[in-house]
């Protein structure tokens, strides 16, 4: 337990960084989804941009979520 506590702290104590790195994220969704546009299926652009967007939605959602869980802990406290 105190090893999950300590972890948790320590990605609390980011909590005025995350709004940024959330907004980086958004920029680079929205730069994606431009790239989309462009972009036939079936080629390897694609399916990097595939893989990108995985990573992207992967991000927003663990960002978004330590977020969330930070702010509801620090007004729990």
């Amino acid at each position: 337990m105190a090893l999950k506590e300590y972890l948790l702290d320590a990605a609390c104590e980011q909590r005025n960084q995350i709004p940024l790195m959330l907004a980086v994220v958004l920029v680079m969704g929205v730069l994606l989804a431009f790239s989309f546009l462009f972009l036939q299926p079936g080629t390897a652009a694609y399916v990097i941009a595939l893989v990108d967007l995985i990573l992207v939605v992967g991000c927003l959602v663990t960002f978004g979520g330590t977020y969330w869980y930070c702010t509801k802990r620090a007004m729990d406290d």
